[in-house]
């Protein structure tokens, strides 16, 4: 059901000194804000200990003041009194293994709490988590990061239908998920500096679809000003699966699905807000066609171009790459960057790849490699040309089989995402002069290797190991961008941000070398493509 959701106050702290440093449960009596009211209310929360046995304080399951009605975006609502606890995460969003439809929690840790004698405030890390938009949430262990002077927030937002939807003429333009993450920034710089943390210093991190998310609020107009810095980890907006022009079409198949027939995208949505989760999240998975899910559009509902509304400025205005090109975004220092074998983690098992039939089913249909935004019609010249040009490129004489495995995981890697990144930092460097990129290799990086090191929860004491190195390494780098945005390391090499005549990135392995160029026969590749076929009218 797309019903109504209530979501009552995350509160601030206030006058309180530090808690108790015993392990356990500490109960403050606070005030609160909650949009512009403040009342009194009691707050418990728990101490947590960090990987170098100090301790910091985990306040769990903060409910960012909203109501929301199916795919609206949040509003302020009613403040609560009385007490609430704070010592477990609150309910995930609703997703396919479960989850609520109340779910806009927020999560704040801080290593230090205002006091009469040190009112000094911290750096925020903003944290936004990924899952493909439909999966996953901000129930978060922070790990070594909290070593780093740093009040950590981590957050939920709505997923899939129930985040995504959009249908144009009603209350449901789309974008709502991205819209709960820009709610929940503005919760942090009405509240943050109750918690120790410093309102005017906030950056946001995520990774894969986290990483996307915090491109779009890098691009959005509804964010200016609510961040400083930002951090995004093997996800662009740009990403195959991280936008569509808009979702109407796969609500109406949702509808049809559900044995909704009736004309009218109001009659539509009020039938789908009346829906059982049940029958929503059965029917969700099977809308997309197979040629669809073959060319890297993995679920139906994701961030989309927005129905215009008179009474409201969109979250999204304009394609992603359109606002790329033309330089509309928010201009703070930005990291963005990947890994070195992402597609490996989206290619299947070993096992299924020694299957003839795998292999084969690639060869009868290659044009699935033709990536869905250039919006080429799948059996024309041009799209069967490309088709063509990818295997050459990538394959040269060679067939695809288990022998040439290593080429199909560099095309996945590229297609899903370093080309999205790669044309990201591109756009960038015309307009800004404090865009860092990277790649991750140690270990042959997979898609999502660097996340348990930038939040490494593991013993540090033995800072020989690899895990030690390179947990060290990102919580400094990350850290120190949080505190000055700037993320060289005095002791290491110094990275250098992106330019329009140049582009550096930084190596990350055990140890850290400073490069040019990333991919670059690969991605000048790619460029060509979009250059040579791209058709404007794609995105929207």
């Amino acid at each position: 059901m797309l019903g109504e959701i209530h979501l009552f106050g995350a509160r601030e702290r206030e006058g309180v000194g530090w808690p108790d440093k015993r392990a356990g449960q500490q109960r403050w009596l606070s005030s609160m804000v909650s949009g512009l009211e403040s009342v009194s209310w009691e707050l418990e929360s728990r101490r947590i200990t960090s990987t170098r046995a100090g301790f910091a304080s985990a306040i769990y399951g903060f409910r960012v003041p909203s109501v929301l009605v199916g795919a609206e975006a949040p509003q302020a609502a009613d403040s609560w009194t009385g007490q609430r606890d704070a010592l477990q995460f609150g309910s995930n969003c609703r997703q396919i293994r479960g989850g609520s439809e109340d779910c806009l929690f927020v999560n704040v840790f801080t290593p230090k709490l205002p006091n009469e004698d040190d009112n000094a405030l911290l750096p925020v890390l903003f944290v936004i988590h990924g899952g493909a938009f439909i999966g996953r949430s901000g129930d978060l262990t922070p790990g070594h990061m909290m070593d780093k002077g740093l009040v950590i927030v981590s957050i939920n937002y709505r997923l899939n239908v129930y985040g995504f939807l959009s249908l144009e003429g009603t209350n449901a333009p789309g974008n709502a998920g991205l819209k709960d993450q820009t709610f929940a920034l503005k919760w942090v710089q009405a509240n943050i500096a109750k918690f120790g943390g410093d309102p005017d210093n906030v950056t946001i991190v995520g990774e894969s679809a986290g990483g996307a998310a915090v491109h779009y609020q890098v691009l959005s107009p509804l964010s200016a000003g609510l961040f400083h810095r930002a951090i995004s980890e093997s996800g662009s907006a740009l990403n195959p699966w991280a936008y569509t022009p808009g979702t109407q079409d796969y609500a109406i198949r949702l509808g049809n699905r559900l044995r909704y027939h009736t004309e009218g995208n109001q009659g539509l949505l009020d039938f789908l807000r009346n829906a059982t989760v049940e029958a929503i999240d059965k029917a969700v998975p099977i809308i997309l066609t197979h040629p669809e899910k073959v060319r890297y559009l993995s679920n139906p509902f994701v961030p989309s171009l927005e129905y215009p509304n008179p009474d409201k400025e969109p979250f999204l205005p304009y394609p992603p790459r359109y606002m790329e090109s033309q330089g509309l975004f928010n201009r703070v220092p930005y990291i963005t960057g990947s890994n070195s074998d992402e597609g490996k983690g989206f290619v299947g098992s070993d096992a299924s790849m020694e299957e003839s039939t795998y292999w084969e089913t690639i060869v009868n249909d290659l044009e699935r490699v033709v990536p869905l935004d250039l919006g080429l019609t799948k059996g024309s010249a041009e799209s069967v040309e490309v088709a063509n040009k990818v295997k050459e490129f990538y394959f040269g004489d060679q067939e695809l089989s288990y022998d040439t495995k290593q080429h199909w995981i560099d095309l996945q890697t590229d297609l899903l995402i370093t080309l999205g990144v790669q044309t990201t930092v591109r756009s960038h460097s015309s307009y800004s002069n404090s865009t860092y990129n990277y790649q991750f290799i140690y270990n042959g990086a997979t898609h999502g290797a660097e996340y348990s090191y930038v939040f490494y929860a593991g013993s540090m004491e033995d800072r020989s190991t690899d895990a030690v190195k390179m947990a060290t390494l990102f919580a400094d780098m990350w850290s120190d961008f949080a505190k000055t945005g700037d993320p060289s390391l005095e002791e290491e090499t110094e990275w250098l941000p992106v330019s329009e005549s140049s582009f550096p990135y930084l190596q990350i392995n055990t140890t850290l070398t400073p490069l040019y160029n990333l991919e670059n026969d690969r991605m000048n590749f790619w460029f060509d493509i979009y250059n040579n076929y791209y058709n404007t009218t794609s995105q929207g």
